[in-house]
Parts: C-alpha cells; sequence; structure tokens
C-alpha cells in the first residue's frame, strides 16, 4: 500500500460483471487531458523535496523552482497532441473487472496480450511510472544534473496522476453518471480555491525505500480507486438544484457547491496530496539508490527557468542594422542606445531569400528558414497548382513551422501577439491542431492585417461635392449662414459631412467640418483644418464603423478648407477590422485602443496628393502631412500594445510596428548615394524627415522599455533591411524574348508553349512550368536543360548604362550549404541575385530593364549589408553591453525561447545566441542539448 493514504478501509466498491466491463472498455468515451491540476502538480512537487536526504536534497532544492515547474510537463505534451502520451495518466481499472483486479497482469506484456492491444486506451500509467523511473536511475548513474531534474520532474507527475481517485476508474468524469465536469472540479478547481489551506495542512510522511515501483503504483492506484466512489457521492450531495439556462456556466456548481465538497471531500483530498508527496520523493530516493547513490553537484543551477521572466519581442519592419547604427551614432534613437547599453547588441541580422516581410518575418518567429517553415515570399507559389498561381504569405494558411507563440503556450505559458504576420486565420494554432494540439486556451491573438479592409483615401473637392443640406437627426452644431453637406462613400457604411461656419471661430466663412454617421448630428468628430504638424497625430478624429459583423475606425485629418468650401483636403486613414482568437477580446481592444490602423499614408504621398513631394519641387508641407500619419499608425500600436500587457494573460507579447519600412520605400532611394543622378542637396532634406520616422520608432521602443519591468526581457527585432534602387529588371520579358515564355493574345502567360515563369508573385524566383502541373509542358528530364538556359537568358541581360551583368547568378534551392536556406514546396526553382541599384518586377510588358524613379527595396541579396536588420535584446538574465557580431534571423527565436526557460520551436534550426546569456559558463551547458523527453508508451515489458 503506498505510504500515507488514509482514505480509510479499501472496501470493494459495485463490481460490475466480467460482459459490462467488456461493454465498457468499448463504449466508454476518450477521457479529457487533465490530471491533478497544475496546482496540485506543483505542491506536491515542492513538499517532496524537503523529504530527500542530505547528500541528495541541496541539488534539488537549489533547482526547486525548475523542478516544480516541470512536474505539469506530461500535461503539457498531452495537450500538445504527443502520439501515445494520453494513456500515460491512468489506468481504468475497473474496465478488467473488479476489486482488487486481479485480471490486470503486473507486467504490461501480459496485460496486452490477455486484453488484446486496445487495452492501452484504456490506460498504461503504473508501466509509465516504471519507465520514468528507469528513465531517472539512467541519470543519476550518467551524473548529468539536466537531466536528474527532468526525470525527476516527470516521475513526480506520473505519481501524482496516480493518486487521483479518477484517474483509476472508467468513470473518470462523472460522465457516466450525468455528472460530466467532476474531474475538474475535484482535483482541479477545488485545489486552487483552498490552495492556501492545503499548503498549510498537508504533511507528508518521510520518504521511504520502493523495490518495484510498478507494483508500488498499482498499490496506489487500488488507494485511489477505493476513494472515487465517495468522491462521486460528494459531487452528487453538493451540487446545486439546476442549472439556469440564461448564465455562462452551470450554476449548479457555484461556490457553496464547492464549500459543501471540500467539507465532504477535504479530508481525503489533504491525505492524497500527501501521500503524493510522499511517494514522489521516496521514488526519487529509490533510484538514486538504486543508481549506488552517485555523488550530485550540488552548486549546479539551472540558469533560466520557464515562468521565472517574461518577454517581449517586438519587429520593427525594414530596420536596417546600418540605418539603426547610424541613427544612435547621431543620438537620433536614445532610446534604442538605451537598450543596446544594457543588454546583448547584433552587428547585423541575416535574413531570409527573399528578404520580404512575410518571409523575415517567418524565419524570425520560427527559428527557420522558408524551406522549413513554408513562407517563401509575400506571396508563396502553391504545390500542385499552376506556376501562375499565388497565395498570400502573411496569413498562417502555409506556416508549417512552429512560431515562438505556440513554443510558449504548448510549453504551458501564456502568449499574446498584436498583427504579426501568419497568425491569421487563427485556426491552425487552434481546432485544426495544425502544431500538435488546441492552444487556444493559451494564446490571445490580435490580427488586422488580414480580413475586411478598406485602403486609405485623400479626398479633395472634386471628390466631395457640396449639397444643400437635408434632413439630419438632432439639431446641427451652431453655425452662421447656411452650412453645406457633403457624403464619404465608404463600403458599408454611410458617412456624411458638415461643412459650416463656427461662431466661435475667427475665420469667416467654412472653417469647420463635422463628420458623422447617417446624418446623425451626434456622436461624430469636428475637424477644423490646420497646418501640417509633422509627428503629431493629435488631429486625427476617430469614427467607429460597423464592418464585417465588428467595429472600425476610420480617422480623418482635415488639412486644408477654403471659406467657400471650393478646396479641401481630407485624408482618411485605412480601415482595418480587428480579429482576435478570443472573440471577447475585439471589442474590448477597440475600446482600450480606439481601434487600428496598418499603415500611414505613403501611397497618397507618393502620388502627390498631400502635396509636391521635396522631388517635386515641394516645400516639406507633403513631408509633414506624411509624418503625421506616420505617428498615428506608431499611436495606435502603441494602445493595443498596452492593452495585451495590461488585460491579456501573457508571459510572452510579440508586436510589430511597420516602420520604418514604409518611410524607407519612399525615401532610400533618394537618400543612397551610389545610384545615379542623386541629388545630395534633396537627400539632405529628405534624411531630416526620415530622422523625424525614426525619433517615432525610437518613442515606440521606448514605451516598451518603460512597460517592461525587472522580470521582462526586451528582444528589438527586423525583418530584412532596404536597399536604393532606381532600375527595374522584368524577368518575364526576358524569358519571352528568349523564347522560354509565351504569350497568348491577351497579353498573359500562355502555359502551352511556356517553360518557366518568373513567379507571379514577384518573390525573387523562376518556376519550372513542370508537366506535373495544370498546364504544364517540361518532362523531368527536360528540367536541367531548362534550368541552364533560364540562367544563360538571365544572366545575358546588361545594364544599358554600363553594359554590366544584371542577374549576377541564379542560385538553385537544391545546393547544399547556403546560408540562408531556401525553396522548400511554396519556394522556387532557381532565385535571382541582381546587381546593385536593381528592383525585380514580375511584370509581362515593357522593357527588360528600365530607369524608375529612386525607390527603397528589399527582397534579394540577403547577404548584402544594406539588406540585413537590426537586433537588441536586454533585461534579466541577458549579458550587458554585450556584442553578439552578425547573427541570423533564425538564431532570434531560440534564443528567446532558451531565455524564458523553453525548449525551441519544434522546427528550429537556429542557434542560442549563447553570448547574450548573462549566465556563468558552467550553467550555460544546461542549454546545450534539452533535456530527453521521457519515452514513449513502448511494448517492451518492465524490467
Amino acid at each position: 500500500m503506498s505510504s500515507g493514504s488514509i482514505l480509510g478501509a479499501r472496501r470493494a466498491p459495485r463490481a460490475p460483471a466480467a460482459a459490462a466491463a467488456a461493454l465498457l472498455l468499448v463504449l466508454a468515451p476518450a477521457r479529457p487531458a487533465g490530471a491533478w491540476g497544475f496546482t496540485a502538480h506543483r505542491m506536491v512537487t515542492a513538499k517532496a523535496i524537503p523529504l530527500l536526504p542530505v547528500a541528495l536534497r541541496p541539488l534539488f532544492e537549489g533547482n526547486a523552482s525548475y523542478v516544480v515547474e516541470h512536474a505539469i510537463d506530461p500535461d503539457l505534451w498531452r495537450g500538445a497532441g504527443k502520439p501515445g502520451e494520453g494513456p500515460n495518466h491512468f489506468l481504468d481499472m475497473d474496465a478488467f473487472g473488479a476489486f482488487p483486479f486481479p485480471d490486470i497482469p503486473r507486467r504490461e506484456t501480459e496485460h496486452r496480450v490477455r486484453h488484446g492491444a486496445a487495452a492501452v486506451e484504456k490506460g498504461r500509467l503504473p508501466w509509465r511510472v516504471g519507465e520514468a523511473y528507469r528513465e531517472l536511475v539512467a541519470a543519476f548513474r550518467a551524473g548529468e544534473p539536466t537531466r536528474i531534474l527532468a526525470a525527476a520532474a516527470a516521475v513526480s507527475h506520473y505519481e501524482g496522476d496516480a493518486h487521483v481517485p479518477l484517474h483509476a476508474v472508467v468513470n473518470y468524469d462523472g460522465q457516466l453518471t450525468g455528472q460530466t465536469g467532476f474531474h475538474n472540479r475535484w482535483e482541479g478547481e477545488m485545489v486552487e480555491r483552498y490552495e492556501c489551506q492545503l499548503e498549510a495542512d498537508v504533511r507528508p510522511a518521510p520518504a521511504h525505500r520502493v523495490v518495484d515501483p510498478v507494483a508500488f503504483t498499482f498499490e496506489v492506484l487500488q488507494d485511489s480507486f477505493s476513494g472515487a466512489e465517495s468522491a462521486l457521492a460528494a459531487d452528487r450531495e453538493s451540487a446545486g438544484p439546476q442549472d439556469l439556462a440564461d448564465t455562462p456556466f452551470d450554476d449548479r456548481y457555484d461556490d457553496l457547491y464547492y464549500s459543501k465538497l471540500y467539507a465532504r471531500q477535504g479530508r481525503a483530498l489533504r491525505a492524497r496530496l500527501a501521500a503524493s508527496a510522499t511517494d514522489i520523493g521516496s521514488l526519487w530516493l529509490s533510484a538514486w539508490d538504486e543508481a549506488g547513490r552517485p555523488p550530485v553537484d550540488a552548486s549546479f543551477r539551472v540558469p533560466y527557468v520557464r515562468r521565472q521572466s517574461r518577454a517581449i519581442l517586438v519587429s520593427l519592419d525594414g530596420s536596417a542594422a546600418d540605418l539603426l547604427d547610424d541613427a544612435v551614432t547621431r543620438g537620433v534613437m536614445p532610446s534604442l542606445a538605451r537598450l543596446r547599453q544594457r543588454g546583448a547588441t547584433a552587428t547585423s541580422s541575416l535574413s531570409t531569400l527573399p528578404a520580404k516581410t512575410a518571409a523575415g518575418h517567418a524565419a524570425l518567429f520560427t527559428g527557420a528558414w522558408s524551406d522549413r517553415n513554408g513562407i517563401a515570399g509575400n506571396d508563396v507559389a502553391v504545390p500542385g497548382a499552376s506556376v501562375l498561381q499565388s497565395d498570400d504569405g502573411y496569413t498562417s494558411a502555409h506556416l508549417v513551422a512552429e512560431p515562438l507563440w505556440v513554443t510558449a503556450a504548448r510549453q504551458g505559458l501564456d502568449a499574446s501577439v498584436v498583427s504579426a504576420t501568419q497568425t491569421f486565420p487563427f485556426g491552425p494554432f487552434l481546432e485544426e491542431r495544425r502544431f500538435g494540439g488546441n492552444y487556444g486556451r493559451g494564446l490571445t491573438l490580435m490580427n488586422a492585417y488580414q480580413g475586411v479592409q478598406i485602403p486609405d483615401r485623400a479626398y479633395t473637392a472634386a471628390d466631395l461635392p457640396l449639397r444643400d443640406v437635408g434632413e439630419w437627426r438632432g439639431a446641427l452644431p451652431a453655425h452662421d449662414g447656411a452650412p453645406k453637406e457633403i457624403e464619404i462613400a465608404l463600403s458599408g457604411a454611410r458617412i456624411d459631412g458638415l461643412l459650416y461656419d463656427d461662431p466661435g471661430d475667427p475665420t469667416h466663412g467654412f472653417d469647420t467640418l463635422y463628420v458623422g454617421l447617417d446624418r446623425d448630428a451626434k456622436g461624430g468628430i469636428v475637424l477644423k483644418p490646420t497646418p501640417a504638424r509633422g509627428a503629431d497625430a493629435s488631429a486625427f478624429g476617430g469614427l467607429t464603423l460597423r464592418i464585417g459583423g465588428g467595429e472600425a475606425a476610420a480617422c480623418f485629418r482635415l488639412f486644408e478648407l477654403s471659406a467657400d468650401g471650393t478646396h479641401i483636403l481630407l485624408y482618411r486613414s485605412g480601415v482595418h477590422l480587428l480579429r482576435a482568437s478570443k472573440p471577447r477580446v475585439e471589442s474590448a481592444a477597440y475600446q482600450a485602443s480606439g481601434g487600428f490602423v496598418g499603415n500611414g499614408g505613403g501611397r497618397a504621398y507618393e502620388r502627390g496628393e498631400l502635396g509636391p513631394p521635396l522631388w517635386k519641387a515641394g516645400d516639406g508641407t507633403a513631408e509633414r502631412r506624411y509624418l503625421e500619419t506616420v505617428a498615428l499608425v506608431a499611436r495606435q500600436f502603441t494602445r493595443l500594445a498596452d492593452f495585451a500587457l495590461d488585460r491579456t494573460a501573457r508571459d510572452l507579447l510579440v508586436t510589430y510596428l511597420p516602420y520604418p519600412d514604409e518611410a524607407l520605400h519612399l525615401w532610400r532611394g533618394y537618400l543612397d548615394p551610389t545610384l545615379p543622378g542623386h541629388d545630395a542637396a534633396l537627400a539632405g532634406r529628405l534624411h531630416g524627415f526620415l530622422d523625424e520616422v525614426l525619433k517615432v520608432v525610437d518613442a515606440y521602443v521606448g514605451h516598451l522599455a518603460a512597460r517592461a519591468d525587472e522580470r521582462t526581457i526586451l528582444a528589438v527585432a527586423g525583418d530584412h533591411g532596404m536597399a536604393g534602387a532606381s532600375r527595374l529588371l522584368r524577368p518575364n520579358v526576358a524569358l519571352v524574348q528568349a523564347g522560354l515564355a509565351a504569350l497568348d493574345a491577351r497579353g498573359g502567360i500562355d502555359l502551352s508553349r511556356t517553360k518557366a515563369v518568373y513567379f507571379p508573385g514577384n518573390s525573387g524566383f523562376v518556376l519550372i512550368n513542370r508537366n506535373s502541373r495544370p498546364g504544364g509542358v517540361v518532362a523531368p528530364e527536360e528540367e536541367d536543360g531548362v534550368r541552364a538556359a533560364v540562367a544563360a537568358a538571365l544572366r545575358s541581360v546588361r545594364d544599358p548604362a554600363s553594359t554590366r551583368p544584371v542577374v549576377l547568378d541564379l542560385l538553385d534551392p537544391r545546393a547544399a550549404g547556403r546560408e540562408p536556406s531556401f525553396g522548400g514546396p511554396n519556394g522556387g526553382d532557381l532565385y535571382l541575385s541582381l546587381a546593385p541599384g536593381y528592383d525585380v518586377s514580375a511584370s509581362l510588358e515593357g522593357p527588360v530593364v528600365e530607369e524608375v524613379a529612386p525607390r527603397g527595396a528589399h527582397g534579394l541579396n540577403p547577404e548584402r549589408s544594406e539588406m540585413q536588420a537590426g537586433f537588441v535584446v536586454a533585461g534579466p538574465g541577458v549579458a550587458r553591453g554585450v556584442s553578439l557580431g552578425p547573427i541570423r534571423q533564425i538564431d532570434v527565436a531560440p534564443t528567446l525561447a532558451a531565455l524564458l526557460g523553453l525548449d525551441p520551436p519544434a522546427q528550429a534550426t537556429g542557434s542560442i545566441l549563447t553570448k547574450a546569456l548573462a549566465a556563468s559558463s558552467s550553467s550555460r551547458g544546461a542549454l546545450a542539448a534539452r533535456p530527453p523527453d521521457p519515452p514513449l508508451a513502448s511494448s517492451a515489458a518492465p524490467k
């Protein structure tokens, strides 16, 4: 019998007949993932440590936080869908006959022979304890502290499970007696409600030597079985009379229920917890004794323990390392400078190929390159589809490698994500179980970049014809003279405006615009035309729209309004519907933030709609107006980050800012002195405006740094850098000229006469039109020849001015040893390497090479310094003032996981940046290899 059990004398429950037992074995439903709740597992593990002998205790006491935290791991493994893990947590003894269950052999091989292969679905807990125990013995003999502690935690969990009465019966959740949910009520909710009393009252007996852990656990399970019927009876006696239909929870199980249940079951619960702690300590002691009582390293400490720290990872889109270094040196980004001083900084971070936003972030989040994570560009090729078909790489649809937020949730942490790539649709992380489990409880995902969105727009008087005022609801604002009415057409919503002369404004004529919904004179926003303010969003007003079944913000800024209304410049931000993996979060996030704004007015600025830019004789007004839109985006992202920090459960926050990328696309080409026709004076004027964007970015970083407490790690990363370009390559035009592609009568690709095409998604690669794809014509034996012909055709393209090659190389993803690696099912067959100063287009029309207006570009040649991003990490456990040298994007997620005490993302190939770790060199070895998981269920007989 297990020590410490005071459930009372064993009594034989109502024994089912053999036929009934066989029927239960076949028909009983699968049990849910639940054991001792996390609280109870941690409690009994902590109480087992003081029971160890003096020679062994210091190692466990010094690493108590690790052993206690990892005692819940087997439940996490089961929740993550680890094959074979479920039956390791229980044994439905009454599925195999009557108490005391002589029909259950103590050897698992005999058990399966007698009861068939299906018997494993009724549990194998005693044999799993035996396996975990043998791993602990082996760990002691090997003298490996990390392995010892990990194995001890596993032993604790499984032996703890054996002490739960409901882990020994077919009616494990009350599902056969109309008491569904009792499993969690007894071993989870009741323990959490009375945790303080239990901590004080649970007093385990001394540990003792166990000869046979399997036989020992069978005795524990028999004790547990003996208490199951009384526990179920206590549930029935304690439940309230009825469950009301209009309340969200079952009213039978309220506070009074738990008071009654604890009064009836508290003594049994305390006894099982005490016995559990004693028996865990006894197995630890016995494993050490069986190993020959070897000396253990009492000074060893696991350097990073799960749940001891939290982390914020923010990605700054387009944050080129050279750009950040220059800004820090010149004092433009003081917050980033302070973060670097107290943390570890990379000189550069190698991006993926292609160096695109979706692909770069996927590498950053998964620790794996594009050939392994499935995100081969902002648009990806679709396996088995036409070479002309592309799909969105920003969504989660093609992500096949586990991202960091799943890594955290899989290992029991809570993670919140604000508009990171590859989060929407949410299904793969929830009910689809693409990454092993449904992590809905631990994840709060918010995304507004996918789904319903309306582009931003600048309106002029031509777009907003004035009308006489019709009938409005409510009294119009106070006004002099006759107001005029405008209507703003927007998908799914009617927005009306009133132009009027405000009697409180000294300006004569129209000086005010009221914007509201459905001609309602109340609840709208009042706008005044004011000069451009630069990086200040205070002149924007937000209007709430109902679109797509949710709330979205349209933010308006009135830049110009003439007295007679014939001249208007009204800017509206893009409209994005914020979605969350927890629907109740959507409204709360909107109310807290005022809505999501995903991008500034870059397109309106580039088209001249905010006024002429500097390169078209502008005076800086357009740039200052654009800066207001940048500040608006940063303000809304800051509010959403604060919401996630304040109102969601999170050990990890992943967030984002679309800057400086948007501004660099506009200005980097004009700033690049290597481009033909560079205007140094223009560049000097633009540089000041770029500095203002960088100050906005720095303020965002500074805000997050101020919100990061002493327990929080802050990492600032980027997806790619940015290069200047003033010439454009059209590979498809070159392929058509070489006879490798052909156009149909409408000017589109004629697949029947096309051997290869530059991918229409413009992700930097060429696809062979294999005959295994719809419309394909290239046989397998012809592929190498097509590759060679494509390479020859594109290498022959020359720059018109210098006559030098435009395409420097065609990279074959089949070649081993490339860094970054690329290709994969969603990637291409040949990747372009271009001469500096070039951008690339998938267009089928126009010259092969063309001069274009200077621009910022990214996508190819990630090895170039200007294409590499920055990275810095600071906080608890991070080395101070350290240079990491050049790193890879795929190293970020494994490093953050290590700092959080987590295993790396499941498919990660990146390395832990050990120079970033403040842990002593003697402890860093614990991070070199993940402690091995206990083996899965095996048919081998226990020793």
